[in-house]
């Protein structure tokens, strides 16, 4: 009867961050009323059940990421401010030449905004942080290009998306994955050749998708505008050279890849040293402020866009504590007995435990079993264990009621029945099946690189 209670009250509590969030309740705050469900139906101590092992989890968590969101954030404003991003989108549009025809530079314009997105939260800049920024570019490549306004939400999604999977990136969700599987000797790059065919079938269908939607809109009329969105200010006749942009995305994943790879938010930090070299002299000055705090106003303002992700840490308390919770056992046990391959089970687990939770909390339950049960006891390949686990952060994170896709909607003023269909299609159809075939190749063939 207990156990009864207690994933009635997991239930209970996955329905109260889905619905709350849905409402427009701040997740952080509704994801510690649901933690707290939680323990009282699993009839855990509370004070003693946060104190000792909810918080220090969270914690261990926050002491890899918070450093990770500060300089990332810090990166991605002096990004923008400096007109790297702005002479960056302009570099790849004019590769395809003035003669280009107009569906072709839309959908290059297209390609354009989820690349350097997926750069964006390759090198770790936090999600949040690329969307603000991202924005920005957005709408000037879609002035370019001539793309129709609602196809926004859906570039900026898949970018982030696929930037949080690329084998070898600094995005939160990879590092917390490795994190948790540090003891099995997993890294970034593990199960790198199933990593990189997920993410480019992923890309392919959606292009092609998207080509084939974007040119029936157009043919309809459809036609870019602005919106609520102002154009981009930048002063055009001083951008960085584009070989200044390129140089820190580089020394970052370097960085990381070569020296770094125990402290992913050092190579976010030599990134912004770099980001200073590179792009401090092309920050607009304001008047009566000095070259250096003119660099120093723009780092300050990344500083205050970090506290948007450092917040969402407090969203790990709902994973941790079902985690903990007895009847979560319970749940384990269903995945772990499901028929067939166990990498496929683990998949889903992870997938439906992240939809569910609307958070990276369903990613952590998923990740804790298969440290304690999938990998030890079913004998699932780890490095395999961990890319299955990543690749289940693209399918149901961008739900209706995700922050981000809130925020952006709002921003943009674009209605969900005009921008959602695209995401839906790209970022969860499309993604799942990825996952599924992913997986299969896993498990056809455990020993790939």
């Amino acid at each position: 009867m207990s156990d009864i209670i207690g994933l009635l009250g997991i239930l209970v509590a996955f329905f109260i961050v889905i619905y709350f969030t849905y409402k427009g309740f701040h997740l952080a705050y509704v994801v510690m009323v649901a933690c707290l469900v939680v323990l009282v139906t699993n009839n855990m101590p509370l004070i003693q059940t946060f104190n000792e092992t909810i918080m220090p989890k969270v914690g261990e968590q926050a002491a890899t990421l918070l450093p990770l969101y500060l300089f990332g954030a810090i990166f991605g404003k002096m990004f923008i401010d400096s007109g790297a991003a702005h002479s960056l989108s302009r570099f790849l549009l004019g590769l395809l030449g003035k003669d280009a025809k107009p569906q072709t530079k839309r959908i290059f314009g297209f390609i354009c905004v989820v690349f350097m997105n997926m750069v964006f939260n390759y090198v770790g800049v936090d999600p949040f942080a690329s969307l603000f920024t991202m924005i920005g570019i957005a709408t000037g490549v879609m002035y370019e290009a001539d793309i129709p306004r609602k196809y926004m939400p859906v570039m900026l999604v898949l970018g982030s998306s696929m930037g949080n999977v690329v084998p070898g990136s600094l995005a939160a969700p990879n590092i917390l994955c490795q994190n948790i599987l540090k003891d099995f000797g997993v890294t970034s790059w593990s199960s790198t050749i199933v990593g990189f065919i997920y993410v480019l079938f992923v890309l392919a269908a959606s292009t092609f998708y998207i080509n084939k939607r974007m040119g029936k809109d157009v043919k309809n009329g459809a036609k870019f505008e602005y919106g609520p969105l102002e154009p981009a200010v930048v002063d055009e006749s001083h951008l960085p050279p584009v070989i200044l942009t390129i140089i820190p995305l580089i020394v970052i994943p370097v960085s990381y890849s070569l020296w770094l790879s125990q402290a992913a938010w050092m190579s976010m930090a030599v990134g912004c040293i770099a980001g200073i070299i590179c792009y401090g002299v092309y920050i607009p000055k304001k008047d009566g402020v000095s070259r250096v705090m003119t660099v120093v106003d723009s780092m300050n303002d990344g500083v205050t866009i970090a506290g948007v992700p450092a917040i969402i840490l407090l969203n790990f308390t709902l994973g941790y504590a079902i985690e903990a919770a007895p009847s979560f056992e319970t749940i384990s046990n269903f995945f772990v007995n499901m028929p067939g391959p166990s990498l496929i089970a683990l998949s889903i687990m992870a997938i439906m435990l992240l939809g569910a939770a609307a958070s990276a909390s369903g990613m952590i339950i998923a990740a804790m079993a298969a440290a304690s049960t999938f990998i030890p006891v079913l004998g699932v390949n780890a490095t395999n264990a961990f890319r299955a686990l990543v690749m289940s952060t693209t399918v149901l994170d961008s739900l209706p009621f995700a922050g981000a896709i809130v925020a952006m909607m709002s921003i943009t003023g674009i209605k969900y029945k005009e921008g959602y269909p695209p995401i839906a299609m790209t970022t969860m159809l499309f993604t799942f099946i990825g996952n599924i075939l992913a997986v299969l190749l896993m498990t056809a063939f455990p020993m790939l690189p």
